[in-house]
């Protein structure tokens, strides 16, 4: 997959005419999948056209948008979806300005020939753009709302439902298992006093699932591990009023600080709660690890 970046409507010259969807795509769930196989299947090399920062931090004025899958985590599942260009237009006031007939001028020097949009797809300033505005210019493919268990499947809905902790029904969503990238930095190391030593992940901008108890992989390496994953304020020793996501890695021995890991989350244990001492803790902790074995074996994982 070939990745343009796009600052100021300046761009290396594309010679493929290209079949594009276009959108923010957070999260790449069912419905983006939808939109991208039907790019996919047109004559014309396929393209994702997408916009980084997400448009919120200029919109609507938040500057620290948190992302389900920030933009080196989407372009990597694109590239396994098989996307033949990756687009990323720089999002800033200057575009968030743009006429409607200025972005569809645009979209005709990227080489785009044919369009796949969602039904609400809008664009320019003041979203004045329609998706009847592309089909008069272009080859235009409409994909109509997704449906999945009864709930139209968007990106506000799934990140409602992480902030649940429902992370079952975000992963048939989503259609893989939803996971977070990070480095392993310093923490507190109250953890390995106790007997459970924990990666605390830097997290970034991604947006994260509420605090709780997760049962988890983590890949290292190319490496598989089972792990339980705690994300929260540590209410038992050192409160912090920073969320931390921190990842007790099972058979894992080995300093990996600075090392980068990949968190799979796949159903929460528990809520985090505040305990009256450390023996009450580890009991606590003793139990989450047996639950989570045998979260392994019913997943079908091998050990």
């Amino acid at each position: 997959m070939k990745i343009i970046h796009i600052k100021d409507q300046e761009h290396e010259m594309i010679l493929d005419p290209l079949c594009a969807a276009i959108g923010n795509f957070d999260g790449l769930h069912l419905g983006h999948q939808k939109l991208i196989a039907e790019c996919k299947r047109h004559n014309y090399k396929s393209a994702v056209l997408t916009f980084y920062p997400h448009p919120y931090v200029y919109l609507k004025k938040i500057p620290k948008y948190k992302l389900i899958t920030p933009i080196e985590h989407k372009s990597d599942i694109l590239a396994k979806m098989g996307i033949d260009y990756l687009l990323i237009i720089e999002f800033n006031e200057a575009v968030a300005k743009l006429s409607k007939e200025a972005f569809i001028d645009w979209l005709k020097k990227l080489n785009i020939r044919a369009c796949v949009c969602g039904y609400d797809f809008s664009f320019g300033r003041q979203t004045e753009g329609t998706i009847k505005d592309l089909q008069k210019e272009f080859e235009f493919y409409e994909v109509k709302k997704f449906i999945f268990e009864d709930v139209r499947v968007s990106s506000t809905y799934i990140r409602e439902l992480l902030t649940l902790g429902e992370i079952t029904k975000v992963n048939r969503l989503l259609g893989r298992v939803y996971s977070v990238r990070g480095r392993v930095k310093y923490g507190t190391q109250n953890g390995r006093l106790i007997g459970f030593p924990t990666a605390n992940v830097e997290y970034n901008n991604y947006f994260i699932p509420a605090n709780g108890v997760y049962f988890v992989t983590v890949q290292l390496d190319y490496k598989f591990y089972f792990g339980m994953c705690n994300i929260g304020n540590s209410p038992t020793f050192n409160f912090t009023p920073t969320t931390r996501l921190e990842v007790n890695i099972f058979g894992l021995d080995a300093d990996i600080y600075g090392m980068q890991i990949e968190v799979f989350f796949y159903q929460k244990i528990r809520d985090e709660l505040a305990y009256s001492s450390k023996d009450a803790l580890v009991e606590q902790l003793i139990k989450d690890r047996k639950k989570c074995y045998l979260l392994s074996e019913a997943f079908n994982f091998t050990k």
